[in-house]
């Protein structure tokens, strides 16, 4: 796992030609990305908006393989925040990912993790990959996973990333952002307590070849 800082008061540039310096498979997280007030900021939206059981890619619902809550919101609903993702997501194609990146095409998806009574599960997500075969899926190619809530407000639901074998489990630092390749193979294990909330995001450009 790879810490780095990215200098968010640096102007946003646009996604398209963007040279890279390095590359990774693994994760890549950017600490501090948002601060507790802005990550309470967009809990407080998806209360307004109010939350659905989360379906899987095409609509289907399977509570087997997810079980959470979900509701979407627009880049253009949050200003500031659509803003400071291009900027670490322009920094992130420079100097991790080099792909070819053009924009949201989905919006984001903000997720409530619930824990469960005792000798229940609670809400969870088991391994997948992001690229699906129709539709807005296809043609996923970075994932972004936002960690919202304080670590002290839950137990479990830790994000682990699975790019070569070995599992990863990834930060749970409020307001840290996760990236990573969105053919790698993740879960989110499940909440034994608490309430977790995250924001997942991805970026879109041509398929991968």
């Amino acid at each position: 796992m790879t810490l780095i800082s990215v200098d968010m008061e640096a102007p946003a540039q646009a996604l398209q030609g963007l040279s890279c310096r390095g590359f990774s498979l693994g994760p890549v997280v950017v600490a501090d990305f948002l601060a507790a007030d802005e990550c309470a900021e967009i809990i407080a939206l998806g209360d307004t908006l109010g939350m659905k059981r989360a379906r899987l890619s095409g609509g289907t619902a399977a509570e087997a393989i997810r079980a959470a809550g979900s509701t979407w919101f627009d880049d253009d609903t949050l200003p500031w925040f659509t803003a400071k993702m291009i900027r670490a997501i322009s920094k992130l194609s420079q100097e991790y990912f080099p792909f070819d990146l053009a924009g949201f095409d989905e919006g984001f998806q903000l997720l409530r993790y619930e824990g469960a009574a005792p000798g229940q599960i609670g809400d969870y997500y088991d391994w997948h990959i992001d690229i699906g075969a129709s539709g807005s899926t296809i043609t996923r190619k970075l994932s972004l996973v936002l960690q919202l809530s304080a670590p002290t407000d839950y137990k479990g639901g830790i994000l682990e990333v699975n790019m070569d074998g070995h599992v990863r489990a990834q930060s749970v630092a409020q307001g840290s952002l996760i990236a990573f390749p969105s053919f790698a193979l993740h879960r989110v294990i499940p909440v034994v307590g608490g309430t977790r909330y995250s924001l997942a995001a991805w970026v879109h450009g041509p398929t991968f070849r």
